[in-house]
């Protein structure tokens, strides 16, 4: 998660050990030089070597813009996290990791994906913004390239894990936050049935600053089916969590 953060990683320039077969045409930044700055434009040192806990919550809607429920999300140093999705009418889904083991809870009906958009995509694009300890999770970060998005220059980071699918993370040529990921999710179907495999895109906007460091206050996730938007109404740094909400009920 950036959290505690990578800049252990990238200040101690880990992150060019994860980068060294990507090499920039000339004139242009490395993946590890693009991460430094990603580090310093969301958050002081002091701000990200002090985070313990973050707790984010909001709101999120889709179809016809009516409001569909509310979420949460919380992380734990060092590496701990839960998105939990409280769809109206449904009840509650949650996803998230204890440690390095996952897990899933469900109260009520199970909501796995809305508009195609998975409760799994949107727990990765709050890992992404909260990412530590790269050299666990990610074999290598590569520079992919540059290109525009909303009509802006942003780089492209291409993560490749130890474990699942590689992921493109998009930042922004000028100010290095993280303003698209693009992420594989496989959604099972029948028994006995191919798995269907398909792209989620999600979008971080309208960053602003939560005790010390930067978080988006809009996130749009869109999938084949349609678009999903949270907006996130605050987000705690910090601020005590229980052990309990990483636990498998």
């Amino acid at each position: 998660m950036v959290l505690r953060l990578a800049i252990l990683l990238i200040f101690s320039g880990r992150t060019a050990v994860l980068a060294q077969n990507s090499r920039p045409p000339a004139g242009q930044m490395s993946a590890a030089e693009i991460l430094d700055m990603h580090v310093a434009a969301t958050g002081t040192l002091e701000a990200w070597r002090a985070l313990q806990t973050v707790d984010a919550y909001g709101s999120f809607y889709f179809g016809a813009f009516n409001s569909s429920g509310d979420f949460h999300f919380y992380y734990k140093v060092p590496e701990s996290d839960v998105f939990q999705l409280d769809m109206t009418s449904h009840g509650q889904t949650s996803v998230g990791h204890n440690g390095e083991t996952p897990f899933s809870n469900h109260a009520g009906e199970e909501t796995r994906a809305i508009n195609g958009v998975t409760v799994l995509s949107l727990e990765e694009g709050w890992i992404a913004l909260t990412e530590s300890a790269f050299d666990r999770r990610y074999a290598r970060i590569d520079l992919a390239g540059t290109t525009k998005i909303n009509g802006k220059c942003a780089y492209a980071l291409q993560f490749t894990p130890r474990v699942g699918d590689a992921q493109v993370r998009y930042y922004d040529c000028r100010s290095f936050l993280m303003i698209r990921m693009d992420s594989t999710q496989r959604m099972p179907l029948e028994k006995g049935s191919p798995e269907l495999v398909y792209k989620v895109q999600t979008d971080f906007s309208a960053y602003g600053e939560f005790g010390g460091i930067k978080f988006p206050r809009q996130i749009n996730a869109t999938a084949s089916a349609g678009d999903l938007v949270l907006e996130i109404h605050e987000v705690h740094i910090n601020r005590p969590v229980s052990d309990s909400v990483f636990q498998k009920k």
